[in-house]
């Protein structure tokens, strides 16, 4: 995991970095979900959304040369 910083969390630097990041962040949200109301389905629908966003942002970000 050499391509991850420790700031990576607030400010990616890398479209690797940002995927891992907000794929973590999607999982966290989904069982925070699952957590609070128990519902697998919510969860997973969650966590989904979340990824797929992911993704999409990293490959809008990517186009524009944010990552250099």
């Amino acid at each position: 995991m050499s391509f991850l910083s420790w700031f990576d969390w607030i400010n990616p630097t890398n479209p690797f970095a940002s995927l891992f990041m907000g794929i973590l962040f999607s999982i966290l949200l989904g069982i925070t979900v699952w957590v609070e109301t128990r519902e697998r389905r919510k969860a997973t629908l969650t966590t989904v959304i979340g990824v797929v966003a992911t993704c999409i942002g990293v490959g809008l970000l990517t186009a524009f040369g944010y990552f250099g």
